[in-house]
């Protein structure tokens, strides 16, 4: 008696497997390449985008020759120094903090035979990093932006563009780090504090998360490379100016790799 279901079970699998075989054969055959065929049509439309974005930089990068022209000429004219050529160059970091652990600056790859000066901009895609402060042939020391020795400075990147008081500049400082545990097992973790704004304009308190950027001023960093977010601002304690604390926009935990502004030279070796 036990053996006539496993038979009638046994018949209807076998009755039935012409049609799972023939849907198995036509989701391998069928439906896969009809989405094969919708992917494809999927990245050729894509494709035909960026074809057309690569096209329209082209167009672009035609019209740069003639832009630098006009610039170095207007320039002449108004008695305007030429800006040196620069570019940015990628440096793997070697090690953090030096002897101390802490991570107030880091050593990476890249020195002197590079175009490597003291006082080199170092950034990463989020944002600035630091300053080179000492260089060897093929190394050099960068003094990141939370090193309480820091100075960098800086203008307010306003929504809009506009404020009652004009462009809003300031001088930027580190506070350096705190341990991020009190175990002495963990004393390799560290948490980066805010920066230090100082010297805001007293009569305009500017909204949280308005980006803070480089001014250019003083020659050390480009205008308008990222540095962070201003989390609050206050009066200072004498009451003339404003202070504000700043949330820097690079990861400094997770690089591995920077970027140093260099001046380009003929037959740098790189």
């Amino acid at each position: 008696m036990m053996l006539f279901p496993v038979g009638v079970r046994v018949f209807t699998q076998e009755a039935l497997y012409p049609l799972d075989n023939f849907r198995n054969w036509i989701e391998r055959n069928v439906l896969f390449r009809a989405g094969a065929i919708f992917k494809r049509a999927g990245y050729a439309s894509r494709i035909r985008q960026l074809e057309s974005h690569v096209a329209a930089l082209r167009l672009e990068t035609m019209e740069i020759p003639r832009l630098e022209e006009e610039n170095e000429r207007l320039r002449k004219l108004l008695d305007f120094p030429i800006p040196e050529r620069r570019r940015w160059l990628p440096a793997p970091i070697l090690e953090r903090g030096g002897a101390s652990e802490v991570w107030q600056s880091i050593h990476v790859g890249r020195g002197s035979i590079h175009g490597v000066e003291v006082g080199t901009p170092a950034a990463a895609p989020d944002g600035v990093v630091g300053r080179v402060i000492e260089v060897s042939p093929h190394t050099c020391e960068i003094m990141l932006i939370t090193d309480p020795n820091s100075r960098i400075p800086v203008e307010l990147a306003i929504a809009g563009g506009t404020n009652s008081v004009g462009t809003i500049r300031g001088i930027l400082s580190g506070k350096g780090v705190k341990s991020g545990a009190e175990d002495s097992t963990l004393d390799l973790l560290y948490v980066v504090e805010p920066l230090r704004l100082q010297y805001l304009e007293r009569d305009f308190a500017p909204p949280p998360r308005t980006r803070v950027e480089t001014s250019g001023l003083g020659r050390a960093f480009p205008k308008g490379l990222t540095i962070g977010w201003m989390l609050e601002s206050s009066l200072d304690e004498n009451g003339l100016s404003r202070k504000a604390d700043v949330m820097p926009a690079v990861d400094f935990a997770g690089l591995s790799e920077v970027f140093l502004l260099c001046p380009v030279k003929g037959g740098a070796n790189e």
